[in-house]
């Protein structure tokens, strides 16, 4: 890794932060700071007309700060000062990095792209530092106390983002630790990039001990940068970590709104069909559910194989597309048989000595013991337990089992239940597969419960059918391209 981006620990881990200028509309990051546990000695703010700001003492100016160096400067002023306030402060002091908050620059109008190419000049001139942005939120990190909102989870994690938009990068932590539990070592929102670029960062994090796995929101390439495209496939290539990429601006109308929004520069589809072939990276739809329902498995599948060197975890990848589903209506089987297949996976038949098998354990009188395995009312059984063992252990490497939370107000039959569900679990795992629970929404609040208890517990739980074979299908050819490009 060369010397910028060993440094980038201190943009998402710094020492010193200064907020010029710090206002009461701008509290959200002197509160990211404090609720991540940030030493707030060390978080100066600067206002040339307030005393303080939320209690604390607000600086004239960024040459009465009692320090020699600032790590990170958060350069939050209209568009109209920002050349001038930049040159000002850069010349006051050391300065390792800018977080330029400022919108209304290169993705806006023509004066915007001129301030732009002011402020990359001034940046030019003064190689040492580098900044994100402009128009960007900043960036977040557990371990370093830094977070631009006091909304984002305190835990460490191993999941990084790079996301050209702010808003959704704020959402994809939300979300994917309000739904799943999953918690991130590094994030940044990156905006305008007349600096540091999405590589910049897809580098840094690739070699990141703390992070397993990257999401990436990409609205296009930075105009001031020509090779950033070859540099992103060259990476994309050489990281051995997953790379979830959702590309926005797919479709020329959207294309047309990345302009307004990050000035970034499109590319031609047929270039990101390439590039997804020559790559293991994963290609993301354009929805968050999406991309959080992705990074919910490949977290899940990593975690679980933590331990193992990267030669071993690419033998337990799924090797094939192919499911058993188990469940308690025909209908629900038919339905289910149906999604799966358009989706490209395939439900193996039970017949012959297969299904003599399962008939030697379980008689069935009601449902069907095919596949779907659909087994009504004996879900407490030992029964239960014993014939949906048998049959995960059938050639497939996905096992899908509808659940509800019908049981909960009996705790003894909740108990009996819940008991075959973790042995079956345990089964599954140990033969190397995935097991993936259907949970239906409802506003119910024993459904509710359930559900936290499921992903307490380390069960991979996902809303609909849908959302759970297209997450694992994504395992499945992350599986196979990273095979195929390091064997």
């Amino acid at each position: 890794m060369n010397e910028i981006h060993a440094s980038l620990d201190l943009l998402f881990k710094p020492r010193t932060v200064a907020i010029y200028e710090a206002k009461e509309k701008l509290s959200y990051f002197i509160l990211g700071f404090q609720t991540m546990g940030f030493n707030m000695d060390n978080l100066f703010l600067i206002n040339r007309t307030e005393e303080e700001v939320l209690g604390f003492r607000c600086y004239k100016s960024i040459t009465d700060i009692p320090v020699e160096t600032i790590d990170l400067l958060i350069l939050a002023v209209g568009r109209n000062s920002v050349v001038e306030s930049m040159k000002e402060l850069i010349v006051a002091k050391s300065i390792n990095f800018i977080h330029i908050f400022t919108a209304g620059t290169g993705e806006f109008d023509e004066k915007g792209l001129e301030v732009e190419r002011e402020l990359k000049q001034i940046l030019d001139d003064n190689p040492k530092i580098k900044a994100i942005g402009p128009n960007c939120m900043g960036v977040y990190c557990p371990e370093g106390h830094n977070a631009y909102l006091p909304i984002f989870p305190k835990e460490n994690g191993n999941i990084g983002l790079i996301f050209h938009s702010g808003d959704l990068h704020t959402r994809a932590a939300l979300y994917g630790y309000s739904r799943y539990g999953l918690t991130f070592s590094k994030g940044a929102s990156v905006g305008n990039c007349i600096s540091l670029k999405v590589t910049d960062f897809l580098e840094y994090l690739g070699n990141d001990e703390a992070t397993d796995m990257i999401g990436v929101y990409f609205e296009g390439f930075s105009r001031y940068e020509e090779s950033e495209g070859r540099k992103l496939i060259e990476l994309a290539k050489k990281i051995k970590k997953p790379i979830l990429f959702m590309r926005g601006g797919v479709t020329k109308r959207a294309q047309a709104a990345v302009l307004t929004h990050t000035g970034s520069l499109g590319s031609n589809d047929k270039i990101w069909k390439g590039a997804f072939k020559q790559t293991p990276l994963v290609e993301v739809g354009s929805s968050l559910d999406e991309m959080v329902d992705y990074l919910y498995i490949f977290s899940m599948f990593i975690k679980r194989y933590k331990n193992l060197k990267f030669n071993e975890l690419l033998k337990k990848f799924p090797k094939t597309k192919d499911a058993l589903v188990i469940l308690w209506s025909g209908g629900l089987g038919i339905l289910d048989t149906d999604t799966l297949t358009k989706l490209g996976v395939n439900l193996p038949e039970f017949t012959g000595k297969s299904k003599e098998r399962l008939l030697e354990i379980y008689p069935i009188r009601v449902g069907s013991l095919s596949n779907p395995l659909d087994l009504p009312w004996v879900s407490r059984s030992d029964k239960y337990l014993e014939v949906c063992k048998a049959a995960t252990e059938e050639n497939v490497d996905l096992v899908v089992m509808h659940t509800n939370a019908w049981g909960m107000r009996d705790k003894d039959r909740f108990k009996s239940y819940y008991d075959n569900l973790k042995k079956i679990r345990g089964h599954v795992e140990s033969l190397d597969k995935i097991l993936v629970m259907i949970l239906a929404e409802a506003p119910i609040k024993y459904r509710r419960q359930y559900y936290e208890l499921l992903i307490s517990d380390g069960f991979i739980v996902y809303p609909d059918l849908t959302r759970a074979a297209k997450s694992f299908l994504a395992l499945h050819e992350y599986g196979k391209n990273i095979m195929r490009l390091h064997h």
